[in-house]
């Protein structure tokens, strides 16, 4: 296979049948040209749109909440049976 370094602009080929750890650096400067791969991780996020043009979904925290506004303090029991 062909490479090229980075560093030093200069093309070079490896054989990819015997390759090992010696062939991770460029044979004319020495430069590690492997680089370790970053495996995925799961985030849950939230998506939304742009919020400098609707802002509605981000908590303002200078602003006093108030404690009746909360999905927790709602009073359901009207619709009970």
């Amino acid at each position: 296979m062909a490479f090229m370094c980075k560093k030093c602009k200069k093309a070079f080929r490896k054989d990819m049948s015997n390759y090992d750890e010696s062939d991770e650096y460029c044979p004319h400067c020495d430069n590690h040209y492997v680089i370790e791969a970053k495996t995925p991780q799961a985030v849950l996020g939230v998506e939304g749109d742009d919020p400098r043009i609707d802002a509605r979904m981000i908590k303002d925290d200078r602003v006093r909440q108030d404690p009746t506004r909360s999905v927790f303090v709602q009073d359901f029991t009207d619709n009970i049976g």
